[in-house]
């Protein structure tokens, strides 16, 4: 009743005398990937990241300040078993991400690409029951209007602020159609010229923030990017475009980033403040803008922006409580056993060797499929599979992605062109003598570096790129794979929109189950690993793959 009173009473004051200084404050997060509680289902273990870290961090920001927006920044739903349990197994009931979300009092998130890869019925799920708008207004319906809500407006002592929510539209490259059925993803940057004279005109707008699931680091215009696909990481572009921009929030690429703290000078003299703030709830962006009064309107006088570590920040015990019952279903699901290893399984090689990690996934997607030919790519070189039992949470460390499996129609031609893509993975090497100290391309992700089964070849890293791959063969009848010749090939869901986009590859069919459920009914048919194993692909010379393999030391 006082506390009430006393509120009533500031209120009072402070219209009769209005204060002459102001400050909101913006926090953030961004691909927070499920890490919802500070805690490893993958190892059974503690961490030192999760929500659960930034409910204490944002509860102090609230008793510091008076005005603070609590936003995210996308791709929360997808990357750990708890997201993936909650998505796929049991569907039923609040999920577990809305549940946090709306307790920590978010006021606003955008739509991340993983959040779309779940698929609409999960989306569309979370959108009802999300206690704040869900942001994306470059997802663009037939009708020329946003899936999403495109943007909302808080109104704090008179200022109007704007959020605008816009998400990478490379979708297209990495997910098919069917997962965001009806929905066009415009160019980022023609959406946001767009949006933003809508928002200051229309509107009237003092602050507009952007909050863009993207990244800074553009990748149109990089070998195999296709033309019809818009730029993937446009915010440094957008930042240099639009100055009346006033903060621009990103993600996407898991960096950390200040623009005010940048070595180029030209980038810290940018307008609008950028920020990245890393993935996982490892970190908390915070942007302080303070206004003030003249005579009957505010002017935004200063922006500092930094990020916080949240490594030392203790877990709110109220949070994890709230959480503990989806927790402990979780742990029961992950702990299940499903098979038996009689001997250890690394990946640790598998980028430089054939072997049998990837020699799983192989066996797997040809098992589901009776396809000709297999891609796989190695996602982790770090995960062993140790001897004993095998847990589902084990397949969930070694397929970290929410895949599914297709089969897709290639020629010979085709299949020698892709490999020949992923040889980029490596850097040329002398044909004789010692090979050089940096052996791998940096710019070319490990993820795409697939691997085939079904066929046999070498990959020659001492020759140009375009022209590494090397006896090209059939692994059953060793017969030369011949350019025109057309088969099917079991690919995830992920590399099938590549090669779509890049060869035109028509798609044959499609799983109705993730490539990790996949993985799991196999492993649990298989009962014992390692299967029986042939390699079918190396690298030569062998100067280089000797290297590669001393720079990956046990």
């Amino acid at each position: 009743m006082i506390k009430r009173l006393l509120k009533r009473i500031a209120k009072t004051f402070r219209k009769i005398f209005p204060p002459r200084t102001l400050t909101i404050v913006l926090a953030y997060t961004t691909d927070v990937h499920g890490a919802l509680l500070a805690y490893d289902y993958l190892h059974g273990r503690p961490t030192r990241w999760g929500l659960s870290k930034v409910a204490t961090r944002i509860a102090q920001l609230r008793r510091q300040h008076r005005h603070v927006l609590f936003l995210d920044n996308g791709d929360v739903l997808q990357g750990s078993p708890l997201t993936s349990y909650y998505n796929f197994v049991r569907k039923r009931g609040l999920h577990p991400v809305a549940k946090a979300m709306n307790a920590l009092g978010y006021e606003v998130s955008c739509v991340g690409n993983h959040d779309v890869e779940q698929g609409p019925a999960i989306y569309r799920r979370i959108r009802r029951q999300f206690a704040f708008p869900w942001l994306s207004a470059n997802a663009i319906t037939r009708q020329k209007k946003s899936f999403f809500q495109p943007y909302t407006i808080r109104e704090i002592e008179g200022i109007r602020i704007a959020i605008l929510g816009l998400t990478t539209p490379a979708i297209p490259l990495w997910l098919n159609h069917d997962l965001y059925p009806g929905i066009y993803w415009q160019d980022m940057k023609e959406a946001a010229h767009g949006w933003l004279r809508f928002l200051k005109q229309k509107k009237k707008a003092d602050v507009v923030v952007g909050l863009f699931h993207a990244g800074l680091h553009p990748s149109s215009g990089q070998p195999g990017w296709p033309a019809e696909i818009p730029e993937e990481n446009p915010c440094l572009q957008i930042a240099r475009e639009l100055p009346e921009l006033d903060v621009i929030l990103t993600g996407h690429e898991h960096r950390l980033y200040n623009s005010q703290q940048a070595r180029d000078p030209a980038v810290r003299a940018l307008k609008p403040v950028v920020l990245m703030a890393g993935s996982h709830a490892r970190h908390l962006g915070v942007v302080r803008l303070s206004f003030g009064r003249t005579k009957n309107s505010w002017t935004l006088l200063e922006k500092k922006a930094h990020i916080e570590s949240l490594r030392d920040v203790p877990e709110d015990p109220a949070f994890r409580t709230m959480l503990e019952p989806y927790h402990h279903r979780v742990l029961a699901y992950v702990n299940s056993k499903i098979g038996t290893a009689e001997a250890d399984i690394s990946s640790r090689y598998s980028r430089f060797q054939d072997g049998p990690f990837l020699d799983l996934i192989h066996r797997a997607q040809l098992h589901v499929t009776r396809a000709r030919v297999s891609l796989a790519a190695s996602f982790t070189t770090s995960f062993v599979l140790r001897k004993g039992p095998v847990r589902v949470r084990d397949v969930y460390a070694l397929y970290p992605f929410e895949n599914y499996l297709y089969v897709v129609i290639m020629s010979g031609a085709q299949l020698k062109a892709h490999l020949e893509w992923c040889a980029r993975y490596f850097n040329t090497v002398p044909a004789r003598g010692p090979a050089p100290e940096h052996l791998i391309n940096t710019d070319f992700m490990g993820f795409n570096f697939d691997t085939a089964r079904g066929v046999r070849y070498e990959i020659d890293i001492s020759r140009p790129v375009g022209e590494r791959i090397f006896g090209l063969r059939w692994e059953k009848n060793d017969k030369p794979v011949h350019p025109a010749q057309t088969f099917k090939v079991a690919v995830n869901s992920y590399r099938a929109q590549q090669l779509r986009l890049r060869f035109g590859c028509r798609v044959l069919w499609k799983s109705n189950k993730e490539m990790r459920d996949l993985l799991i009914e196999f492993i649990r048919a298989m009962d014992r690993l390692p299967l029986p194993f042939q390699p079918g692909w190396r690298i030569v010379p062998e100067a280089a793959l000797e290297a590669l393999l001393r720079s990956r030391p046990q």
